[in-house]
């Protein structure tokens, strides 16, 4: 692009695909939801990471007093639109708009510092032996922290996300506590006992 006296570089702006994620399996997320919605308490310390299953799933909170950490302003938004009673906290740290969330060392840091109930995380993929799997590095320091600091630990994850491979693995099976997908997994694909047994189909 020429300006006067040189000329710069054209900048190119590519819109993510964010939007287009949270359309895809609509219907399994919102069932994934209502079914993680049933292990939330009165009261409860919660963690939620960014993803687009996780933000459907904060719009179906129940109006009951709730303490939760998130590193999602849109999760934080959609709780507080519709639980009067919630106390919600944005994790601050380096915004990323691929994820539409908080990243790196600050988050972390402030992950550290508290003791949650339950956490609730998406995956990028789910494998018997690769585990519960994210995209990104940077996503997976968030989620391994709220997995260290949480006395549950739910992953959230449609069907379509066993047999994916991620970048880097948060969990083994026998990390974690349930597994909340839709009804069309097939869990006769996944033959290992340990691993079914914290299957939820929604």
């Amino acid at each position: 692009m020429k300006i006067h006296g040189g000329a710069l570089r054209k900048q190119i702006f590519r819109e993510d695909n964010f939007s287009e994620r949270l359309k895809t399996m609509r219907p399994a997320k919102e069932a994934i939801g209502r079914a993680a919605v049933s292990l939330i308490s009165a009261n409860d310390i919660i963690f939620i990471d960014s993803c687009t299953t996780t933000l459907i799933f904060a719009a179906q909170f129940p109006a009951v007093p709730l303490t939760i950490f998130t590193n999602s302003s849109l999760i934080a938004e959609s709780i507080k639109q519709n639980n009067p009673y919630a106390r919600v906290y944005v994790l601050g740290g380096e915004y990323n708009l691929e994820f539409r969330a908080n990243l790196g060392a600050a988050v972390v840091e402030q992950i550290n510092s508290i003791q949650a109930d339950i956490c609730f995380l998406g995956a990028g993929g789910i494998a018997q032996r690769g585990g519960i799997q994210v995209k990104s590095i940077d996503e997976a320091f968030v989620s391994k922290a709220m997995l260290r600091m949480s006395k549950k630990k739910v992953i959230l994850a449609d069907h379509t996300k066993f047999g994916q491979d991620g970048v880097m693995s948060i969990a083994t099976s026998g990390e974690i506590d349930s597994i909340i997908t839709d009804a069309l997994l097939d869990k006769n694909a996944y033959p290992s006992q340990d691993f079914n047994n914290k299957i939820i189909l929604a």
